[in-house]
């Protein structure tokens, strides 16, 4: 074997050196990514998790309004049937008085104002 180095032994230490390199960076590369990877997946899982939390909360706030409607929709059926109700009862005793008066004016009675 010689002391010197050949310049085809030169070429294959850097074609070497290069492909050592390359190897690295590839390996690296690739752990890189595989973590990555690993990284976005369980935060795909995580935020999964919270949308589902959300979407559960979002159907029981629902529910929770579509109950608060319905009970406000009896409350003002209930305060429209009681306003009608009234408004019957001033016209019946509207109608009542005038007939008070028509009989006050036959019989002579007086009647007093109300």
């Amino acid at each position: 074997m010689a002391d010197y180095a050949t310049k085809e032994d030169l070429e294959q230490l850097r074609s070497d050196i290069r492909q050592d390199i390359q190897d690295a960076v590839t390996a690296a590369t690739e752990q890189t990514i595989n973590d990555l990877s690993e990284v976005i997946q369980q935060l795909a899982f995580s935020m999964s998790e919270q949308i589902r939390e959300v979407k559960v909360e979002i159907a029981d706030l629902r529910a929770s309004i579509d109950r608060l409607t319905n009970t406000m929709d009896k409350f003002a059926a209930r305060l429209d049937a009681q306003e009608l109700e009234a408004a019957a009862q001033d016209a019946r005793f509207a109608r009542l008085l005038d007939w008070a008066r028509e009989v006050s004016k036959k019989t002579g009675i007086p009647l007093k104002d109300l």
